[in-house]
């Protein structure tokens, strides 16, 4: 009952975000003028202000971190309340920064040393744990850690990407350790192992 977890990466590109007030510097991106989640002049789509701190999904964007139900990491309309299945997800600046320093009205993706290019660089990862019921009845427990990194154009995973690691657990098929795990393992950026 493996289940394979980078979809969720989408649900970080399914979160439009405006810009609702000027811009405002940031510490963290020192020199240029930025809009910060503290400044409260971000939104989501239904237009609520972005707040510190972890929102009704499990998502806390200063944070660059999800924790919570599966099935919320898509931002529903209605937001799960129960699973048997739950995840914590992690990025990099480079892959979802917490300001807008472009004016663009989202949060940046692609920042690099104070630039932004538009396309989620870095890393992610992806770390799942859940319970399913075996032909048998017997409740069994999985765990999964995908660890995911810009590799630039041409790569296997939404032609920009690749699973670095795959380590998979699960009490019911016996499954357990890495089952994919390509490259070097790190999370890598551009200048370093990966390509682009």
């Amino acid at each position: 009952m493996k289940k394979f977890i980078t979809c969720a990466a989408v649900g970080l590109g399914g979160f439009g975000l405006m810009l609702a007030m000027p811009l405002i510097a940031s510490a963290a991106q020192g020199t240029k003028d930025c809009a910060a989640i503290r400044s409260g002049s971000i939104v989501d789509s239904s237009g609520s202000p972005v707040s510190l701190g972890t929102d009704q999904y499990g998502y806390n964007y200063q944070s660059h971190m999800f924790n919570g139900y599966y099935e919320n990491y898509s931002r529903p309309t209605v937001p799960v309340t129960s699973s048997d299945t739950h995840l914590i997800m992690k990025w990099s600046d480079a892959w979802l920064a917490n300001v807008d320093c472009d004016g663009d009205g989202e949060l940046d993706r692609g920042l690099v040393s104070g630039a932004v290019g538009g396309t989620s660089k870095g890393w992610l990862t992806n770390n799942l744990r859940g319970t399913y019921v075996d032909g048998d009845g017997i409740t069994q427990h999985y765990t999964e850690f995908i660890k995911i990194v810009y590799t630039g154009p041409g790569s296997p995973l939404w032609s920009h990407y690749t699973v670095v690691q795959d380590v998979y657990n699960d009490t019911g098929t016996g499954e357990h350790g890495n089952q994919f795990e390509p490259m070097k393992p790190g999370f890598g950026l551009n200048g370093h192992w990966t390509q682009g």
